[in-house]
Order: structure tokens, then sequence, then C-alpha cells
């Protein structure tokens, strides 16, 4: 008797949706109760609908589609006498223009008036600052949760552990948990004077106080590896609704007797748990990750919400953060083919930003020109438009070699053409006959730091090597607010090229 969004919908309309998704009447049963939790994680600023890839022809995802989708959840259960949760799993902030602008001011708006229960901190909440942070806190109607996020001096969690509730009869205790890998995805200045302890060492210890009656949720900010480790670690945990990952579970994964849920990335889908609980126990579940597409209404009530700001956006878009002493040069012919000043910025800014070695940067990501003059943040975003998102690896010099012959055996004006930074090379006939990185030559066996997008990373335009990166991390930082906040910063920009990539 599964309650399920089905695709004849999603094809159809909203109107069959209802009829499709109205709860079967279950036999009776004494003490029997149902609970349905709906969530979502890494939704990074997408508020508006997006295309999932720049060659797609529909868009999917929306803060007012998610919104339908919940309340005709929430309305349809209420008809039935069931209680609905709706759980966020982090990383509301960072990764579109929106985010970079308005800081998660109108997401937090958003998800109250869709009823949000609880979200848990994800590492990229820490992006613009503390200050930042506790304008989001106080204006959510909702806990937000980090039992393991401490302050430095009182070692005293600066958010809620944990709450307990108690729906339609049902005990509900949801505690939260941030990734201890956070001060090395964002800023240092963004967390200092706090701690993030050991996850699993933290939900040990928040377990212990809590009653064992009841379900007990962990809504977590971990990624699925942790999430597992955490889930064989401890006892007592009945479910994890979990992030950080970017992790597509369409069944949940049972570790113990833990069921680990998360529902992949951007909003592109809504996780959907129901489960019949007897006793304290549940003693059945089904799920489903209902898709975000174009074929659902938009609620008129968030999509008037996100239209102000998309408003305001196209307003802020025109703001001057600096100016361009000499044009940045991102021609399609020249950026393709050769090293330019454009590519040498945007390639200086990946690789400081994580200290890394060695950046890499695909030319095919980068779009247009800037002209001598002012610069616009809509002239940054049409540099680069497809919100690239920076990443860090550890590669071999060996495998660093095996990245730079494949770029140089491309074709002409290839969008695989590689801008970079940190290392100098020179490229004769289509082979590598010269390689420097920093004021070394290349050392076959030591381990570099990478840095590159995650396009790239995942093997893009034939990349294979980046696929042997040990020590993997998406920062979530996109590309086009690096470069804004730097111009930001230094105000006059004077990029230059010096030669780092010699082609004959």
């Amino acid at each position: 008797m599964k309650r399920v969004i089905t695709a004849i919908f999603l094809i159809f309309s909203l109107i069959f949706l209802v009829s499709c998704t109205s709860k079967s009447v279950k036999p009776h049963r004494e003490k029997l109760q149902y609970l349905t939790i709906l969530y979502i994680n890494d939704y990074h600023g997408h508020i508006t609908p997006f295309k999932a890839h720049f060659k797609d022809e529909h868009k999917v995802g929306g803060m007012a589609r998610i919104a339908t989708i919940v309340k005709m959840v929430q309305e349809e259960n209420a008809r039935s006498g069931i209680p609905t949760l709706f759980l966020c799993a982090g990383d509301v902030l960072q990764g579109t223009p929106m985010s970079t602008l308005f800081k998660g001011e109108p997401d937090i708006i958003c998800l109250n008036k869709m009823g949000l229960n609880a979200m848990v901190l994800g590492n990229h909440e820490f992006d613009y600052g503390q200050e930042n942070l506790n304008k989001l806190r106080k204006l959510a109607e909702f806990p937000i949760l980090g039992a393991n996020v401490v302050s430095e001096r009182g070692q005293a969690p600066i958010v809620t552990s944990f709450f307990t509730r108690h729906i339609k009869g049902i005990k509900i205790n949801i505690l939260g948990l941030v990734t201890d890998e956070t001060p090395i995805t964002t800023h240092p200045k963004n967390v200092k004077t706090l701690l993030f302890l050991n996850p699993i060492t933290t939900a040990k210890e928040v377990l212990s106080k809590i009653e064992k009656e009841g379900i007990i949720i962990a809504l977590t900010h971990l990624g699925y590896e942790t999430d597992k480790k955490l889930a064989k670690s401890t006892k007592g945990i009945d479910i994890i609704i979990g992030g950080h990952s970017h992790t597509k579970i369409e069944e949940p994964k049972k570790v113990n007797n833990t069921l680990i849920c998360q529902a992949y990335e951007y909003g592109k889908f809504v996780g959907r748990l129901d489960l019949d609980i007897e006793k304290g126990k549940i003693t059945r579940y089904e799920s489903e990750l209902i898709p975000v597409t174009e074929e659902i209404e938009e609620n008129v009530e968030i999509k008037e919400i996100v239209d102000k700001y998309v408003s305001k956006l196209d307003t802020r878009l025109k703001v001057v953060i600096g100016t361009a002493l000499t044009p940045l040069n991102g021609k399609r012919e020249d950026i393709r083919n050769k090293e330019t000043n454009l590519g040498n910025l945007i390639a200086d800014v990946v690789r400081e930003m994580v200290k890394a070695d060695i950046a890499f940067v695909n030319a095919g990501s980068i779009r247009a020109s800037i002209d001598r003059g002012e610069i616009t943040v809509e002239e940054v975003i049409n540099v680069l438009p497809f919100g690239g998102h920076l990443v860090t690896m550890e590669l071999t010099g060996s495998e660093v070699l095996e990245i730079l012959r494949h770029d140089a055996k491309l074709e002409p004006s290839s969008g695989g053409f590689l801008q970079v930074s940190g290392i100098t090379l020179e490229i004769k006939n289509n082979e590598i006959t010269a390689l420097g990185i920093g004021t070394k030559g290349i050392e076959l066996e030591k381990l570099y730091k990478v840095a590159t997008n995650d396009f790239l990373a995942a093997g893009g335009d034939g990349y294979t090597a980046f696929k042997k990166g040990r020590k993997y991390i998406d920062t979530g930082l996109v590309f086009s607010d690096l470069l804004i906040d730097y111009i930001k910063t230094n105000k006059d920009i004077d990029a230059k090229t010096d030669g780092r990539i010699k082609k004959n």
C-alpha cells in the first residue's frame, strides 16, 4: 500500500498526482502508527529551476515545485491522520549567483513557509562567515542542528544538539551531526573559534542522553561512507537522513538496524520514507525519490518569494565590483589554444584559494572575455556560467604528466585545452618537451596537491587520470563566486601572461 508519486503524474498533471498518491486504507491493527519523512540535501542555492547540464532541454528542481510536492504529501497525510516530517540535511548555501548575493536569506524564508521541521548545518553554511550564519539562525523558524560543532572556549554546541517531539503519539528524537572536514572546505576565518568534533564520538555521547523510547533520527551532513560508519559504530539510531556526498540513494541502505537515506543534490529529488511503527519500533518501510520536473506545478506562494529575489538578483548583477586595467582575454580562438591572461587569472585564483601546488581549468568552461574598464557581477558569470565546483586531490607527478600528455594531443580549439597555474610547460608536435612545477622540475613519484573543477575531476574531456586522485575533496565553492570575491577584494585587475604555456 505504497504511497507513490508515479511517473504517470509527472507526465500528465498535478491533479492526477493527487489521485495517484491517495493513501490506501490499511487494515486496523492495535497500536500501529504511521509516519512520513520528506527530505532534501545539498540544495546549494538552487531556488529557481535549472538545467542539470548545459546541453539539457528541460529544467529541473526549484523551490516552488518542491513546495508543491511537500504540501501535497502534508495535506494527503493530514486527511488520513498521518504526521509528516520535512527535513533538510544541510548545504543550503553556496553554488548559485542567488546564493552568492543573498547568502541564504531567500532559501530560509521559503523553507519557513514550507514548514521545514529541522535542518542540520552543512559545511557550506559557514562559507559566508559566522555573522551571516547567526542571521540565518535567527530568521529560521525551525531548529538548526549540529551537536559536534562547539565553541573553542566553552566546548558547548553553537546550535541545538538534538530535540524531541511527540507527534500524534509518536516520540521522535532528532540529532544533528556535521562533517569534521568543514575547516578544510571553507576559509579558515569562517570557522575561527570553532571546533568540529569527531561526529561518531559525539553521536555516542548524545545517544547516551536520549531516552531510547521512540524513533531516533540522525540528521547528518557527513557523507554516505561516514553515515555507514556511524550506523556500524552506534546503537539506537533508526534512520539516518544524510547529505554532503551528493549520493543518490533510491532504496534506503540498511546497516545493522539503521536505514540510511539521501536524496542526491540541488533539489532534483525530494526523498520520501513511509514508516509503519508499532510499540515505538519500525516494522515496515517504503521509500522513493520523487523527481522534481517541469511537469510539476509551481506553488504560487513560494514562486512569489522566489520571483521577488530573482528581480533583485537582476539588479545586483549590474553591480560594479572592480576594474579591468587591461582586457581579459577569453576569446574562444585564444583560450582554447594558448595561454591567456584571463585563463591565468582564473587558474591562479583557484590554486591560491586552496593552497594547491597546481591548478587546471579546462578552457571550455571559460565562455567570454571581459573588456577593459568596469567589471560587473554579470560579466563574471558570463565568463564562468556553468557553476563548476572547486575540488582538490593528490596526484603523483607521473599522473600529472599523464594529464598533460592528454592535453598536448587534443585537436586544436578543443574545450579540453588546459589553462594552468603552478606549472610551466612546453608543447611541441603534440608532445610535452619541458615541464616544471613551482621552481623545480617534476618529480614523478611525488604527490602534488591539485585543484580543478568537478567536471575534470570526473574524467571530463577524456582526462581519466584525474580519477586516480587521492584525498578527493569537493569544496562546493563555485568558480564564478571565487573570481567575484577576488575582484571585489583586489579592485584593480591587471592580469598578464607570463609564458607558463609555450606551444608550437
